[in-house]
């Protein structure tokens, strides 16, 4: 067995990069979604850790449908869900997971890579002026 330690910082980062290069390319949104929903879910637990609260573990699919209940039907107009669909916007999904995603990255390390600076800039953000810029593909330290 070769257990090691790896820093969830990281693999935020590393699940950001993929998604971005799968988006990028136009390849497989339902990947983009789910790295981007993973690396959401633990960048907000590191930010929750800083500010000294903890909130318990959500699945992606609570942050995709926040109005569907365990057991019950969804609420509101969000769309109807079942056991063998998702009714989705998938490029809509995919756009809004990666912004948070990138959002909570930024909030934690100050930094942005090139593909998180292209793909705020191909939304309309731009980078603030002074804002710092990570040139390579390892998060800082």
């Amino acid at each position: 067995m070769n257990i090691q330690r790896y820093a969830k910082k990281e693999i935020a980062f590393n699940q950001i990069e993929t998604a971005l290069s799968l988006y990028f390319e136009e390849k497989d949104l339902f990947s983009v979604v789910t790295l981007a929903g993973a690396a959401e879910e633990i960048l907000g637990q590191l930010l929750q850790g800083r500010n000294g609260a903890a909130l318990p573990f959500r699945s992606v699919l609570e942050i995709l449908r926040p109005g569907l209940r365990k057991g019950g039907a969804p609420q509101g107009t969000a769309g109807r869900e079942d056991d063998l669909y998702l009714h989705m916007d998938l490029q809509q999904e995919a756009r809004f997971l990666i912004g948070r995603a990138i959002d909570d990255y930024q909030a934690l390390s100050g930094t942005l890579s090139a593909g998180m600076s292209r793909f705020k800039q191909l939304q309309g953000g731009k980078q603030p002026q002074g804002e710092k810029q990570s040139q390579g593909e390892k998060p800082p330290n």
